[in-house]
């Protein structure tokens, strides 16, 4: 596919997706996870064993676990997350197993039953990692504009139009 293929299909992804007003990741990612018959669970960790990763997902036939880095801002552990859901709705396939030793150190004790892929984040080089990273991209533009209660109004209500001339270029003038 060309780039601009790449850019419709995910942006026609991203605004397939039923995002909760007002947000709430895990009531996303349940109805992601219905959508596909299998839940999504998120797991925040500290991902400093995980060689500079810093989100991971680990596929199962029961389950898809995503691995988020849990000390970083709530805006970044969001990007993280969409990335990985970027990779699960996709259905990439890891070109590179990291191995399921590496989620079971990141949450010791967890019982995952028989690992089918492990895909972490770590490199931006290759077309899978560049579809997930311009999902996520997508997806936080998407959550910010519909959470976004009101347009900013003027003090002078003769400036509203003035203000509402800015806010929609800022938006791409596309009302989004």
């Amino acid at each position: 596919m060309t780039s601009s293929q790449v850019r419709r299909a995910c942006a026609a992804l991203v605004d397939s997706l039923e995002i909760p007003v007002p947000f709430d990741l895990a009531r996303m990612c349940e109805g992601i996870g219905r959508r596909r018959g299998k839940p999504i669970v998120l797991l925040a960790t500290p991902m400093a064993m995980g060689g500079g990763l810093c989100g991971l997902w680990l596929g199962t036939a029961k389950a898809d676990y995503v691995f988020y880095e849990q000390d970083t801002s709530q805006l970044h552990q969001q990007h993280i997350v969409f990335h990985e859901l970027g990779h699960i709705l996709r259905r990439h396939v890891p070109t590179r197993i990291l191995g399921a030793d590496l989620a079971h150190a990141l949450a010791p004790g967890a019982q995952f039953g028989p690992v089918e892929r492990v895909l972490g984040r770590d490199t931006y080089s290759d077309s899978d990692e560049y579809e997930a990273e311009l999902i996520a991209t997508l997806t936080l533009r998407r959550v910010s504009r519909l959470n976004h209660v009101d347009s900013p109004r003027a003090v002078d209500s003769s400036a509203d139009d003035a203000v509402a001339r800015i806010v929609r270029s800022l938006s791409r003038g596309d009302g989004k």
